[in-house]
């Protein structure tokens, strides 16, 4: 996994999780997540906290980078899904408020950038899906 920064959110490190066995493990096994770091999954539009210690912000954003749903303070052994996501990033509870972030707000990230530019040579790039 890399590690990556997002414009507009300074000081927040981000690991990019892209492949199945990385989404899969994700935050399992963490006793706390840093207030200063994230994880970013991608494609993603659904998580859970099944077997986590610790509660987590869940920021959706499409495949433009745009966040589409915030989720604050999502407990233990609970579910979210957001069908109009292409990426999820998981932040400590609270971190999303702290950072100011807010839906309609664009957070380009460059694996984002890579994936549209892919839809865009196949001709499918309808399928990106916007909302305000």
């Amino acid at each position: 996994m890399n590690i990556i920064k997002i414009a507009g959110v300074p000081g927040l490190r981000i690991t990019v999780a892209k492949t199945f066995w990385q989404r899969l493990i994700g935050l399992l096994g963490k006793r706390r997540l840093a207030y200063d770091s994230a994880l970013l999954l991608v494609p993603c539009n659904n998580i859970h906290t099944a077997f986590m210690c610790f509660a987590i912000d869940v920021v959706f954003i499409d495949l433009t980078g745009t966040v589409v749903a915030i989720y604050p303070r999502v407990r233990p052994f609970q579910m979210v899904v957001e069908p109009a996501a292409y990426g999820c990033l998981e932040l400590c509870a609270g971190a999303a408020a702290r950072y100011g972030l807010e839906v309609g707000q664009r957070l380009a990230t460059p694996e984002m950038t890579r994936s549209v530019d892919a839809l865009r040579q196949s001709g499918e790039e309808q399928c990106t899906v916007l909302r305000k």
